[in-house]
């Protein structure tokens, strides 16, 4: 039995993009604006904030300034901002946006996708609670002022769903994505970008309920249609090809996932830079890959680089840095260095319980691998205790007949054998039994 390593994905990226408004509400738009949605769209971030900034000194000299201008400059601007993890100032500029579009009487649409970025924004920052109310009032304003097929619907609707799938709400998730991609594909086509975006999101989905090979499908009809329309080394390919690393090392297709990998960290180094948080998940991804193939010095090396960025930029209690924490602390039991594993995992656990994440599953895993780690110890009072937490927290956010529990059941009777309580370890081994019948029976 090995600990569990877990993947970072990264799609956010792509719906900002996809709700940035460059002209907004038919405003006539110029040749500097262009070039800055030109720049931007190819991942030259520098020069889009450069042609952002003098567009927007131009439009705030102007007499009288056009205020509806202004916002849609500073929507851009905070887009720009984010692309590069600038997010402190992405907000401020995105609240600017929306201070000045609220008193336009009949700006409902704008004031709607400023909303929706700044959900995807705080998203990032891991402020679900926030997020999904901006996110919802977005929702509302679409549906109140447009027609139930448009584009703007669908791009909210995949951030609400996005949001649900960090959370762990498979299920809404699924339900929000599938109805977004309904509408793009009937808007926009199947082949158009923001139906791609619709895809990842959905492919996420996926792998989080097990169908793997549906997730890879769907991330490679994605891909191809983001190559197709902007070419291979586009920095909206990035995050495709990051989560699809993921989906291929999972059906352990390892050339294939570094290769992925690989790709989605040259890009984003090239666009986003040294120090992003997209790039750090890139650099778990490859990490996970090395881990399987047991090359656990690498694997540390990737993942220590990525703690370093997400801790400078999301800050040391946003749930991806207690992602990398866990997985530095599982090469550490692969190399038997009990020591920093264990500090490393009480250090996992007690950013979970800080930051009160809303999908406490993951939080049972970490109890489950500090249990793991207590029986290679020979501490089987403590792992004991673990593993009993584990059930529970898993219990409550996966639901008592989840095959994820089949795992920690079966550890919890095996240590119980060696501690002599054979009642409740086969107490424990007939429940496992029981939810895989019962999922065999009901896939």
């Amino acid at each position: 039995m090995s600990t569990i390593f877990w993947r970072v994905q990264c799609a956010a990226m792509l719906l900002i993009t996809s709700t940035v408004t460059f002209g907004l509400n038919g405003l006539a738009t110029t040749a500097q604006t262009d070039a800055g949605l030109r720049a931007f769209q190819a991942g030259r971030y520098s020069e889009a904030e450069a042609l952002d900034l003098q567009m927007l000194a131009i439009l705030e000299r102007a007499e009288p300034p056009n205020r509806q201008q202004i916002g849609a400059c500073l929507n851009n601007l905070a887009a720009v901002y984010s692309a590069q993890g600038k997010y402190v100032a992405a907000e401020q500029q995105y609240r600017k946006a929306l201070e000045i579009w609220r008193q336009i009487p009949g700006n409902e649409i704008s004031i709607a996708l400023a909303l929706n970025n700044l959900g995807v924004l705080m998203r990032r920052q891991a402020r679900y609670t926030e997020a999904e109310t901006v996110d919802q009032e977005a929702l509302q304003l679409f549906e109140k002022h447009l027609g139930p097929d448009d584009e703007k619907i669908a791009t909210a609707l995949n951030n609400i769903g996005e949001l649900y799938s960090m959370q762990g709400r498979v299920e809404e998730a699924e339900a929000s994505l599938r109805r977004a991609l309904a509408i793009l594909e009937k808007t926009l086509g199947k082949d158009h970008l923001d139906s791609a975006v619709a895809l990842s999101g959905l492919a996420d989905v996926y792998r989080k309920q097990g169908k793997i090979k549906d997730a890879q499908q769907l991330l490679e009809k994605a891909l191809s249609i983001i190559e197709k329309a902007l070419g291979p080394m586009n920095p909206r390919a990035a995050p495709v090809l990051n989560n699809l690393s993921a989906v291929y090392e999972l059906r352990h297709n390892y050339r294939a996932a570094e290769k992925s990998a690989q790709r989605a960290i040259a890009i984003f180094e090239q666009t986003s830079g040294p120090n992003h948080p997209d790039l750090a998940a890139a650099l778990v991804n490859l990490a996970a890959i090395d881990f399987d193939r047991h090359k656990y010095k690498l694997a540390a090396e990737l993942d220590r680089r990525a703690l370093q960025i997400n801790e400078s930029t999301l800050g040391p209690d946003h749930p991806v840095v207690t992602t990398i924490l866990n997985n530095l602390a599982a090469i550490a039991y692969s190399v038997h260095n009990y020591s920093e594993a264990e500090t490393l995992f009480q250090r996992a656990l007690a950013n979970w319980e800080r930051s009160k994440w809303p999908n406490r599953a993951l939080l049972g895993d970490t109890w489950r691998n500090l249990g793991m780690l207590y029986v290679a110890e020979r501490r089987n009072a403590e792992a004991l205790q673990c593993y009993k937490r584990a059930i529970e927290i898993h219990e409550a956010a996966l639901g008592p007949n989840h095959p994820g529990l089949i795992t920690d059941l079966d550890a919890y009777a095996s240590l119980l054998r060696k501690e002599n309580d054979y009642a409740g370890a086969e107490k424990a081994a007939v429940r496992s039994l029981g939810i895989q019948v019962r999922n065999s029976l009901h896939p």
